[in-house]
């Protein structure tokens, strides 16, 4: 817990330090967010739906890695000097340049990936690339809220999961 706690706090100084070279994200309010269920899909049952027509060996294993990549409560995020800083619950924070080159981000030992973020306008999108899928969660505020639309893709999904969730600004 400690380890979670100053990673996050080297995260926040990282953002807090700006050269001034890149101008800030407009429109995605920096904070922290709690998952709202009643207002967001429930994405462990489109998960679910989603892997129904993989083989019975493989499912089970693509489904517990999909959920595991998705299982947030908690978001913090914050934006400043063309960089976007996101911890989600207690796991390792993720510092990226927005159209940067991609950085390796560890969510648990067998779950790596590759993450870069763009900015349009008011949106955010951060890209999850992992070995055997991808992800892109796209972020915008909508008053105090946060929410996020994501779209999962592999090659072993016949379509693309898709779904969306809303968060609550708790500060």
């Amino acid at each position: 817990m400690r380890h979670h706690t100053l990673s996050t706090v080297i995260a926040v100084a990282m953002l807090s330090s700006t050269s001034g070279s890149a101008s800030p994200v407009q429109g995605v309010v920096s904070g922290i967010y709690e998952l709202d269920t009643a207002r967001s899909d429930n994405a462990f049952k489109v998960i679910d739906s989603g892997t129904a027509t993989i083989s019975d060996d493989k499912r089970p294993r693509i489904r517990m890695r999909l959920r595991k990549s998705i299982a947030v409560n908690r978001i913090r995020i914050s934006t400043a000097g063309g960089r976007v800083g996101l911890a989600y619950d207690a796991k390792t924070p993720i510092v990226v340049w927005i159209g940067g080159d991609p950085v390796t981000w560890k969510l648990v030992p067998e779950l790596v990936f590759d993450v870069s973020v763009e900015a349009d306008g008011g949106t955010v999108a951060l890209k999850f690339r992992g070995d055997d899928s991808e992800r892109t969660s796209k972020y915008h505020s909508v008053g105090q809220d946060l929410v996020e639309n994501t779209t999962i893709t592999s090659p072993l999904l016949s379509t693309p999961i898709v779904y969306k969730q809303v968060f609550r600004n708790i500060r």
